[in-house]
């Protein structure tokens, strides 16, 4: 369900594969919290392969970036799926997370701080 990858900034990229629903959600929560701790505060979350998430994976995004927040660290998200991008909207959460389309747009947010 999960893959890491380091980005060449040191970032470290959360690609998620199906539906973030139910249990799913704690498992996505816990590998945040893992990443951040390796990665320096900073993730890009690829929901590329993720069609659907119930309002719990919201919550543990908003909880996580608020958590990053405080400690300067950021959170963007990569390339939702046009049902994901949706809630997205529908919740304005959108004006929240910063949302990129693109990988390399995504990477290179972090080395604009």
């Amino acid at each position: 369900m999960f893959e890491t990858s380091i980005s060449q900034h040191n970032t470290p990229i959360l690609r998620v594969n199906g539906k973030i629903i139910g249990n799913a959600v704690d498992a996505l929560r816990h590998e945040m919290r893992a990443q951040i701790e390796q990665g320096g505060g900073h993730l890009i979350l690829d929901l590329t392969d993720v069609p659907l998430l119930d309002s719990s994976a919201l919550g543990a995004i908003i909880a996580t970036l608020q958590a990053l927040k405080k400690s300067d660290g950021r959170l963007v998200l990569l390339n939702p799926q046009e049902a994901v991008q949706n809630v997205l909207a529908v919740t304005r959460l959108d004006t929240v997370l910063e949302i990129f389309q693109d990988e390399a747009d995504a990477v290179s947010a972090f080395s604009r701080g």
